[in-house]
Parts: structure tokens; C-alpha cells; sequence
């Protein structure tokens, strides 16, 4: 599964929410999952709540997904009250008991609405939505919508979802990622294309394609396929994974500065590629293959130069208890470049009470 990039779209006006609506409604139009109209209303429904629930105003990020489309309203305050928060989808309530199975919707289903709510402003949104999250802390407010009327994937140990915002004023990203999740294994790779723009996405895309292809038992051999494959372009930088839940096994090899960890429990496993670059020469850098334990409920991190180094969770203790996309979409607002093309890849496996499918979309505010 290859992740569309996100256009990104600022919303600090009345007059960007009809703007916003506009250019969701082309992205939208035609989609077999969407129905007419509801993409639009959603995307209405989270400009106006920037404008009235943030300071300064945020942006929507926004893409294919599947049939339909992801929304992800992103703004830097001033948050929402923890006693106004739904629970969060994943994992068991802290503190307590984990949540008992007769509470987990059946996948498909749109649970009840929870009791309460955010405050006003995004009960369309959550009603619209398939897929329905908020995390919010006084450092902002993060929703994901996604719209999909299509029927649910079948229920798997993988979740997994990305950010890939292009450079501002580009119309296409230099970076991109893929997943190829089986039953007890994963494969993954981000790839980011010299410099930005339709050069450095063709370069990503070649390097993707080859994903494609074949199955990465090897990430190392893998490295040698793309390298081939971008000779014809501008060449790049990428990262790629292999996961072995059975075997409780990593493997990393990357090439440039796509960077990675495992987080599992209170720590983490740093995931660094040598120095080069991908089809630029004629021989490939010598790849090193780091191999890594990997445990029942660990995450793993991709993420290319557009997200700074360094980056920590220590303020978002609960976040990992949230949608891929959503926590893919908090690190990228704390921690993105502007000048450059921006990717977060969250892959993670799922605990076997989950696999049914999330607890279900909160209230919305």
C-alpha cells in the first residue's frame, strides 16, 4: 500500500474555509467511497473549527485515501480540556482494566456516540467519518476524519498510516512511503527524492515501484533493486524495514539520511542508513543491514530529513494510543522543516484484543 501525499492547507480566514471546501470537493469528486457532499461538509465543518476553537487558525491536511479521503485538522492551541477528551482507539484505558471486548465496535459498524462530547463544533465531522480521532494537548489539537463508505478492511495485526506533506508551493512531494503488511510480517520504506518538486517525485516513485515488484526479504538486496531502478532519474535517499513478528525481529538497511526507531516500552532502538545516495553512481553504497528485537506492542518510526532529528515523545505520553495517522501528523507539526519535503511512517502491531478494529470515533467538539 503506497501513501498518497497531503496537500496541506491554511486555514487563518473565513475566506479559506470556502477555499478549503473548494479543493476538497475537486479531490473528492468521483470517489466511489464519498457520497455528494459529505467530503465537503466535513472539510467545512473542520475549517470553522479552527477558526473558532484555535489561535491562530491551523492548516487541514488532506488526501486519497482508499475510495474516499483522510482529513487531518492540525493546529498549536490552546487544546481542549483532558475531562472534554474521548478515550483514545487503541489500547487499554490508563488506569484500569483493559477495555472488555463487548466494547469494541464490530468493524463496519458506527459505534454509539459517546456521551458528553468535545464542545461544538465537530459532530458532523464525527458522524461523516469512518474513522474518527483527536489528541490534544496545550501544545494543539490534531483530528483525523477519514471518509470511506466502502466496506472495512478485514481486520489486521498491522496498523499503519503516514504524513507526506510536499514543500510549500510544490505540487508534487519528492518524498513517499509504502507498506506491505502480511500475517505476521511487514515491510516498509520511506523514500525521499533529491532536492523537491516533480524530479525528486519521480525518483521517489521509481524507488517505490520497485517496492512494488517483490517482496523485501532482504532489505540489502532490496537497496541494489532501487538503486537500479532510480538510475534513470535524479537518484535519492531512502529507508526500508522488514519486520518479523513471529521471529520477534527487525531488519533496517538504509542509504542517506532517512532515519527510523523502535519505540517499545519507555525506550527506543535508533535505525541509521550510511552515508550516500541511490542511483547516482554506477555501483550502489555497501548497505549495512541493523537487525533490532522487536516486541508485541512496539512502534516503528520512519521518517525522511524534512522531520528534525532529535524528536522525542516525553510530552505525548498517551499518543501512541492514537491513529498512525494522527501520531505521524503530531510529530511532523512539532518537529517539520518548511523548506523541505516532510515524511513520518508509524507502522505498529496491533495487541490480539484490538484486532477487531479501533474502540471507535469520540465525541467531537
Amino acid at each position: 500500500m503506497t501513501g498518497a501525499p497531503h496537500r496541506r492547507f491554511p486555514v487563518g480566514a473565513e475566506e479559506d474555509v470556502g477555499a478549503l471546501r473548494r479543493a476538497v470537493a475537486r479531490l473528492a469528486a468521483g470517489r466511489p467511497g464519498l457520497r455528494a457532499g459529505e467530503a465537503e461538509l466535513a472539510a467545512t465543518e473542520l475549517g470553522t473549527n479552527l477558526l473558532r476553537h484555535a489561535h491562530p487558525g491551523g492548516y487541514v491536511l488532506f488526501r486519497p485515501a482508499g475510495d474516499g479521503i483522510e482529513l487531518i485538522s492540525v493546529d498549536h492551541g490552546p487544546g481542549i480540556p483532558p475531562e472534554r477528551m474521548p478515550p483514545p482507539p487503541y489500547g487499554s484505558p490508563a488506569p484500569g482494566p483493559a477495555l472488555a471486548p463487548a466494547s469494541v465496535p464490530v468493524p463496519g459498524e458506527r459505534p454509539p456516540r459517546v456521551g458528553g462530547g468535545l464542545g461544538a463544533g465537530l459532530p458532523a465531522v464525527r458522524r461523516l467519518a469512518r474513522d474518527f480521532d483527536c489528541y490534544s494537548t496545550r501544545a494543539g489539537t490534531v483530528v483525523l476524519a477519514r471518509l470511506d463508505r466502502t466496506s472495512r478492511p478485514a481486520p489486521s495485526r498491522w496498523r499503519h498510516g503516514g504524513v507526506n506533506v510536499p514543500y510549500a508551493g510544490e505540487s508534487e512531494s519528492g518524498d513517499g512511503w509504502a507498506v506491505r503488511p502480511g500475517d505476521d510480517r511487514v515491510e516498509a520504506v520511506v523514500v525521499d527524492g533529491l532536492g523537491h518538486g516533480p524530479a525528486a517525485a519521480a525518483a521517489a516513485r521509481a524507488a517505490l515501484e520497485e517496492f512494488d515488484r517483490q517482496l523485501v526479504t532482504d532489505p540489502a538486496a532490496y537497496l541494489d533493486r532501487a538503486h537500479e531502478a532510480m538510475r534513470a532519474t535524479r537518484g535519492g535517499v531512502l529507508g526500508v524495514c522488514r519486520i518479523d513478528a513471529e521471529h520477534g525481529a527487525l531488519a533496517f538497511a538504509g542509504i542517506g539520511n532517512v532515519t527510523g526507531r523502535v519505540l517499545h516500552g519507555g525506550g527506543s532502538a535508533p535505525l541509521l542508513g550510511r552515508p550516500g545516495t541511490l542511483g547516482t553512481r554506477p555501483a550502489p553504497p555497501g548497505p549495512h543491514v541493523e537487525r533490532v528485537p522487536w516486541a508485541p506492542g512496539a512502534t516503528l518510526v520512519l521518517a525522511s530529513d524534512g522531520i528534525r532529528s532529535g524528536w522525542d515523545l516525553a510530552e505525548h505520553r498517551e499518543l501512541l494510543r492514537h491513529d498512525p495517522a494522527l501520531v505521524a501528523a503530531v510529530l511532523h507539526r512539532d518537529h517539520g522543516r518548511p523548506a523541505d519535503d516532510a515524511t513520518v511512517l508509524i507502522v505498529t502491531e496491533a495487541a490480539p484484543w484490538e484486532r477487531g478494529g479501533p474502540r471507535g470515533p469520540g465525541a467531537a467538539r
